[in-house]
């Protein structure tokens, strides 16, 4: 396993990660150093991701240094070296448990992973959404569709959205948001569901950051009360499409976050 960072000029970072991020679907860790630059670090098997010139292609002249070094095959311990958590619009603070609590004007947020589930915080779609989500006010009901870890459900009852529900088809997903729910000490319905299946819970507001399929079934299944929807999981050339799924069920864009790779949107019905 490797650990490949880029150190480029926090001025750049958006412009790089524009570029970046379709070339690393699997995420990358942004961290703000002590000397005004930022470090993009991702982590790969020997043999997969782009090789240097492309990565140096992708930073240009922003790059400061790039890094490749050898990395601990187990998943926790990687984890426990590398990680310092995340902050999301200088409020809320997710980190793993292994990494001290933030200043205490920042909303702790305790995410760990165990078996590997996703939505932590490190990848850009979950970090979108949470931006997206401190734009709403908190109240009603929130639903948390694709729930990984269940960083955004967990951000969301910690902001005052109640009831919380987290659905995801996975078991280790859900299992895993359950142990965070009782770290953080939240009350958050969790449910393994296919939502390509069945309907997702009628809330006001729900995130759902889930491939495109996933967000044809639920825009075809919205109840009437959801509001809000924090749109995911979708690139710039899927976007056109699943947008055209729930503005037949009556939402449009109010903010769009993303480049060329991830997209995020905060979408609110308009149908009346």
């Amino acid at each position: 396993m490797r650990r490949i960072a880029l150190t480029v000029r926090d001025d750049a970072v958006e412009d790089v990660l524009d570029v970046l991020l379709p070339l690393l679907p699997q995420g990358v860790h942004p961290e703000p150093l002590p000397d005004g630059n930022t470090e993009l670090a991702y982590f790969a098997r020997h043999g997969e991701g782009p090789e240097e010139p492309q990565l140096r292609a992708a930073a240009g002249d922003a790059l400061v240094a790039l890094m490749d070094e050898e990395a601990p095959e187990d998943r926790d311990e990687r984890r426990r070296r590398y990680s310092r958590g995340v902050v999301v619009g200088d409020r809320i603070h997710l980190r793993p448990s292994s990494v001290a609590p933030g200043p205490p004007d920042l909303i702790d947020v305790v995410v760990d992973a165990p078996g590997g589930a996703f939505g932590t915080g490190a990848h850009p779609t979950t970090r979108m959404c949470l931006e997206l989500l401190l734009a709403l006010a908190p109240g009603g009901a929130f639903a948390d569709l694709g729930c990984g870890a269940g960083a955004l459900a967990l951000a969301a009852a910690r902001l005052g959205w109640a009831p919380v529900f987290a659905v995801d088809h996975e078991e280790r997903s859900v299992e895993a948001t359950r142990l965070n729910a009782e770290a953080n000490g939240l009350r958050i319905e969790v449910v393994q569901a296919d939502l390509t299946a069945v309907p997702p819970p009628p809330a006001p507001t729900l995130a759902a950051n889930v491939p495109p399929q996933v967000h044809a079934a639920v825009a075809a299944r919205l109840a009437p009360v959801t509001a809000f929807v924090l749109l995911s999981g979708v690139v710039e050339s899927e976007l056109a499409e699943t947008l055209g799924a729930y503005a037949a069920a009556g939402l449009t864009p109010l903010q769009r976050l993303g480049g060329a790779g991830w997209q995020a949107l905060l979408l609110e019905r308009s149908d009346g």
